[in-house]
């Protein structure tokens, strides 16, 4: 496809400009948790403890909280202006998912997991997205690829600018979520995408607070190895997506090893 023929596409599609927004379907539940990671709601839309519980997660998995770190509950109950009932009852359901962990009598605290737990994780992790990307370049559509394509635009982008305050590398995460989001709906597996999507949720977490720059050293490398994903998705190559894809995730937990043990 030449470049006038893309772009005429990506027109059409509405899909160049400036970034890929997910469309909500109702009946698929990794899309409504994608969704509210976005774009998070007044607590009179959602509910105050629902409410509570998307704002400290995306507070969470975005880096906000360092890792051990203890969580006010006053203090946030304050600067979310609702009672302590619901930011308790939002750091019971984080817990449940280990995102934090409630010592009683004491407090809670952002959890710490050993590098060996990690490494676990990441040989499971890179398992379920290899699958994803298998299923994929099975059955996904030309105008999906392009909208791979749009947000893989936007991250090569990043590659130029300079990683001032970190900007870059939280522009970074954004943008990897949002592909790694999009190429789990071209899976067409409403129910293994969900799954895939919470391991992607511990994953984001690991990465928000080992307290390192996973991804500002190596943004060149990232880029190229989601165009060479993207390529083999948009040629239906199942076996090299499914590798690509799993050696991409492994190398997430190698990086993260390597922060944990230096």
């Amino acid at each position: 496809m030449g470049d006038k023929d893309l772009r005429g596409k990506l027109e059409s599609s509405g899909l160049d400009r400036g970034h890929v927004e997910p469309k909500v379907i109702d009946n698929n539940p990794s899309k409504k948790n994608h969704a509210r990671r976005l774009s998070i709601p007044g607590p009179r839309r959602l509910g105050r403890a629902e409410f509570v519980y998307s704002r400290l997660k995306e507070q969470i998995l975005d880096g906000y909280f360092a890792r051990e770190s203890w969580l006010p509950v006053d203090a946030i109950a304050s600067d979310l202006d609702v009672s302590r009932q619901p930011v308790m009852e939002a750091l019971k359901r984080l817990s449940m998912e280990g995102f934090v962990t409630i010592i009683p009598q004491v407090g809670c605290r952002v959890s710490c997991y050993e590098p060996e737990e990690i490494k676990d994780f990441y040989d499971l992790f890179s398992e379920a997205e290899s699958l994803i990307a298998g299923l994929a370049a099975a059955r996904s559509t030309e105008d999906e690829v392009i909208g791979l394509r749009v947000i893989s635009e936007q991250i090569a982008s990043l590659t130029k600018q300079q990683n001032v305050d970190g900007k870059v590398s939280r522009r970074y995460r954004v943008l990897n979520r949002r592909l790694h989001f999009e190429i789990r709906e071209m899976a067409h597996s409403s129910t293994v995408a969900a799954v895939v999507e919470g391991l992607g949720d511990r994953s984001d977490f690991f990465v928000a607070t080992v307290n390192a720059p996973i991804f500002a050293s190596r943004l060149n490398t990232a880029h190229d190895e989601h165009e060479a994903l993207i390529d083999a998705i948009a040629g239906h190559r199942e076996h090299d997506a499914r590798e690509i894809m799993k050696n991409h995730i492994l190398a997430i937990g190698a990086r993260l090893g390597d922060a944990l043990s230096g």
